[in-house]
């Protein structure tokens, strides 16, 4: 998984921001959805940035999981990212 070839990322002290640079659309993220968005530039499958963020995050549950499936199901839908 990546960011898809018009999409740039860039860490704000709120979290960050994702550009679509074709369509100039700007989407702010907090900083847990910045932080997926950070494990997606290492190039890991969704099962991969769920486990990495279970152990940042140390939480155990499903929470973050679910979060995680929902954001990219959204990235995904709105072409933001590429598998």
């Amino acid at each position: 998984m990546k960011l898809a070839k018009y999409t740039k990322f860039r860490e704000e002290k709120f979290g960050g921001v994702l550009f679509e640079t074709r369509s100039e659309k700007v989407y702010t993220l907090n900083p847990t959805a910045a932080a997926v968005v950070r494990e997606i530039g290492c190039d890991c499958s969704e099962r991969e940035i769920v486990e990495r963020l279970r152990d940042g995050f140390h939480d155990s549950g499903d929470a973050i999981a679910l979060d995680v499936k929902a954001f990219l199901a959204d990235l995904r839908q709105k072409g933001l990212v590429e598998d």
